[in-house]
């Protein structure tokens, strides 16, 4: 779907600069919804031409009341008299107000707010509700729909939205959290139920109303900077592990001069408890990882010494293996302790393997190059785990029967390159070598070397995936090839793990 942006470059001739203070209306317009008890629209005129048609840019409900609209019109054109009080809050750059019948019994009240910026009328705010029905109206109401009229005049004229409200967009408050009517002189004028009761949470047993707002425990200084700043103002308060709010406060405007504010409080306890027990809950993972690696590193030197004891060329080969395969499972493990989740990118751990098999088994005998090529992207740790074991047994067989010792040109350097290609529906990983290429007739899936079947039981047992061993084509050396398809790539959120991210 077109976004507000997106709209208004198409439709109207206005800059960058007039659809950012549309964007910026719009990032806070539902807290208005709230307090109107209506349906907020966002128009512009078609190319700006005089009396043109009109572009619905923006439409937002409220959370107080009911909606006039089930359908989405976003992106609708409007012919002018179809919207004729719109349309004169554009030609004038004044609110207008009226009534529209909508049936035989239903007349819906219509307040057109003009935008403006420099002096023009960059878009139209309406309201849009049903004539209230004649019944007693509370406290609450009135006072929302008078900090309503009030914002409605700060947009009017060019004082709303505020020119600093980026700090605001990570969350768009909304009335239900907690409204504080505050006067210039700070003190609290009206106080919705919900926010006495987070005020109560904060120790504040007395009378809200008629308080100053030092008093209520959430600190003067964000008043005090909205005030001075002529600006909207964040602060969050915690004690101890009892209660924490969120407070954004709003001043209202009168021609630059702050002559109140709207505080609204949000009781987020329960959030923070769980944001600590999510970052205890990482933290421990990580902990275990750090743990894991620095066990397996344990493991290794113990083998070490163990193979420098013994006779045998073979077993101490073996033992050489074994320290090798584990080294690989232990740089998985380093590389999940220093990250947030159990995704990884791949390449960090590719390269660290590379290094640990060149230099075990380069030599001025064999002279060899590794090279790394594109990106495997990110992957569940799992998979890293069990791809990082596959591609140390790889290049091991690569090393060992690409370049025999008796075959190798000591003046010439082996190439091994590590290749990755990922897809849409799997990943790709290719081990290519310039050496003597495989035996006429090779099957790798009759190979019962352990190295090679070590590989295909994780390929296809673990991974679901395939393998494949080849000669090169139109030259010489092989290319051992593991397929693992989209499917195993999907971490905890389910999501595939896209190569870029």
């Amino acid at each position: 779907m077109a976004t507000l942006a997106d709209l208004a470059r198409t439709h109207t001739d206005l800059d960058d600069e007039d659809i950012g203070l549309l964007q910026d209306l719009s990032s806070t317009w539902g807290l208005l919804a709230d307090l109107s008890f209506a349906d907020l629209l966002l128009f512009g005129r078609r190319d700006g031409e005089p009396r043109g048609p009109l572009v619905l840019l923006g439409h937002v409900r409220p959370t107080t009341g009911t909606t006039l609209y089930r359908a989405d019109l976003v992106g609708q054109v409007f012919e002018s008299s179809r919207r004729p009080l719109a349309t004169e809050a554009f030609d004038t750059g004044s609110t207008t107000a009226g009534t529209v019948s909508v049936g035989t019994d239903r007349d819906v009240n219509v307040v057109a707010i003009p935008v403006r910026r420099s002096g023009r009328t960059v878009g139209v705010v309406v309201r849009e509700r049903f004539r209230p029905e004649s019944r007693p109206t509370s406290e609450q109401e009135r006072t929302y729909l008078t900090v309503f009229d009030r914002f409605a005049s700060m947009i009017e004229a060019g004082e709303f939205p505020y020119r600093d409200v980026e700090r605001l967009r990570h969350r768009t408050p909304r009335v239900g959290d907690g409204l504080l009517l505050v006067d210039a002189e700070g003190r609290i004028e009206f106080a919705s139920p919900n926010a006495v009761s987070v005020l109560h949470r904060l120790g504040m047993t007395r009378g809200v109303v008629g308080a100053r707002f030092g008093d209520t425990g959430l600190g003067s200084a964000m008043l005090r900077s909205a005030f001075s700043r002529r600006t909207a103002a964040i602060d969050e308060m915690e004690r101890s592990d009892e209660v924490a709010v969120v407070s954004h406060c709003f001043p209202l405007l009168d021609t630059g001069v702050a002559t109140g504010a709207i505080v609204l409080v949000r009781d987020v306890t329960e959030l923070r408890r769980r944001d600590r027990q999510l970052v205890s809950k990482d933290t421990t993972i990580r902990e275990i990882h750090h743990r894991v690696k620095n066990n397996l590193q344990t493991i290794s030197s113990l083998l070490r010494l163990q193979a420098r004891r013994l006779q045998s060329d073979e077993a101490r080969a073996a033992l050489g293996e074994s320290v090798r395969r584990i080294g690989s499972i232990s740089v998985v493990h380093e590389t999940l302790a220093q990250s947030a989740d159990d995704d990884v990118a791949f390449g960090e751990i590719v390269r660290p393997l590379v290094r640990v098999v060149e230099e075990s088994v380069s030599s001025p005998l064999r002279p060899l190059s590794f090279t790394v090529q594109d990106e495997a992207g990110v992957v569940p740790g799992q998979v890293a785990m069990t791809l990082a074991v596959v591609l140390t047994e790889l290049l091991q067989n690569a090393v060992d029967h690409a370049f025999p010792p008796d075959e190798v040109d000591t003046s010439a350097s082996g190439t091994v390159r590590i290749e990755f290609d990922r897809r849409a529906d799997g990943l790709a990983v290719r081990v290519v070598d310039d050496g003597v290429g495989v035996p006429e007739g090779f099957d790798v899936a009759e190979a019962t070397g352990l190295g090679l079947t070590i590989v295909r039981t994780f390929v296809e047992g673990e991974l679901g995936g395939r393998i494949r061993l080849d000669r090169v084509d139109n030259g010489s050396g092989t290319v051992a090839e593991v397929w693992v398809p989209g499917s195993r790539l999907v971490g905890p959120g389910g999501d595939a793990r896209d190569p870029a991210t």
